[in-house]
């Protein structure tokens, strides 16, 4: 499916950008050393990095970025592997191996199977061989010592995000979105953490980017305006939900960051076109003005002087009646306050429900004090009177505490 290929392709090269190449099943045919082990992966990424420069699937700085982390971490865990020599200490140098190299590869080579979800079952991977059952099981027990580590020490963010990378590529999918979440818990303002558990969210829904894992993207997005795993979701959600015109949005902002003539940008280009193929084949849709609302969001004076500015603002409108989930969200912070705010239906959840089909509508603000868009004992709000879509100058005033 192609709205789905799109998603993979993002996925690889946000990956690509920001960790390093998927080497998680490549077999190795002979036993070596741990110290020999490590410079032949290091050298296998560092490689494929410069066929993807070539190939102009990563841009030079990205090439320039990765290839340093990685002989950082070459050299990193070579020191590591030296001073291994105490049972206790060889196990911890284990753990760091597993932190810096080999969980964030599982997570990656999971994008090199996503067009076949069932394939993240060994058992049904045809063609498996000894050794890359050795090197699952190896995975499995490295994973299993990452959470033992991460009970341990439970407020370390970027544990938690690899612990659900590794869980989803072992095909574990419940226990990699109960770690993901503990991730954005403890780091609610990093927006990998968001798109991260969108993915396995959609995974679970058979690949779908409906609901929750809508939007979490949509948080990542108002974290990361040029998130690519954002605005690739968030273009398949638009899509599936027959929003072709949103699609074509979100993906043109994604179009705009891959390299020209990459395979990335060949995959968005496709995607682009088969929605606006859909687009010519709708009813033209009228464009008065009526999916938005714009206005201002303010906090009451006797609140204000008590809130962190760095506290997280969301936006939203939600229907009068029925589901109270939100059609349309923006983020801010406290320090933006007063905040002048625009909804409209390219700011959706990605569920199918459009600001410009309701009758009425209210605007709402919270601000969070924990950065989750869950509501929180303790979070401050305010709400609107009921509007039209379409309505300009809607007064928002924070003024009450969550109970």
């Amino acid at each position: 499916m192609l709205t789905f290929s799109l998603v993979a392709a993002a996925c690889v090269a946000a990956a690509l950008a920001f960790l390093l190449p998927p080497l998680l099943w490549r077999s190795r045919r002979a036993r070596v050393t741990s110290e020999s082990a490590n410079v032949s992966i290091y050298r296998d990424q560092l490689a494929e990095l410069k066929t993807d420069l070539d190939k102009g699937t990563l841009s030079r700085d990205q090439y320039d970025q990765s290839r340093a982390e990685i002989e950082d971490r070459l050299a990193e865990d070579l020191r590591a592997a030296e001073s291994a020599v105490a049972s206790e200490g060889r196990s911890g140098k284990w753990i760091a191996v597993a932190l810096a190299v080999v969980l964030p590869l599982a997570a990656i080579g999971l994008y090199a199977l996503l067009g076949n979800p069932a394939a993240l079952d060994p058992v049904k991977r045809l063609g498996m061989t000894q050794e890359e059952a050795a090197e699952r099981q190896k995975m499995v027990d490295l994973t299993e010592r990452l959470a033992q580590r991460m009970r341990q020490h439970p407020e370390d963010p970027k544990g938690w995000k690899m612990l659900g990378r590794a869980y989803r590529a072992l095909g574990k999918m419940r226990e990699s979105a109960v770690a993901l979440e503990k991730g954005i818990a403890a780091d609610p303002k990093d927006p990998s953490g968001y798109v991260d558990l969108a993915e396995t969210l959609a995974m679970i829904e058979g690949g779908r980017v409906q609901g929750d894992a809508a939007g979490l993207a949509a948080r990542a997005l108002a974290l990361d305006p040029k998130n690519e795993k954002a605005l690739a979701l968030l273009g398949t959600a638009a899509f599936e939900s027959r929003d072709f015109a949103g699609a074509v949005r979100y993906w043109e902002r994604l179009r705009a960051l891959a390299p020209d003539g990459s395979e990335f940008a060949k995959a968005i280009d496709g995607g682009i076109a088969e929605a606006k193929a859909a687009m010519a084949q709708k009813p033209a849709e009228a464009t008065d003005g009526k999916e938005r609302i714009t206005g201002m969001v303010e906090v009451a004076p006797a609140l204000s002087a008590k809130l962190p500015p760095d506290a997280t603002v969301f936006i939203f409108a939600r229907p009068v009646q029925g589901p109270r989930m939100p059609l349309a969200v923006m983020r801010a912070s406290v320090k933006d306050l007063p905040v002048k705010f625009r909804l409209d239906d390219s700011m959706g959840m990605g569920t199918g429900a459009k600001l410009s089909s309701q009758s009425q509508v209210v605007v709402a603000a919270r601000i969070s004090l924990t950065g989750s868009a869950t509501p929180s004992a303790g979070d401050l709000e305010g709400s609107s009177s009921p509007v039209k879509p379409g309505a300009a100058g809607v007064r928002v005033v924070i003024d009450r505490q969550v109970p």
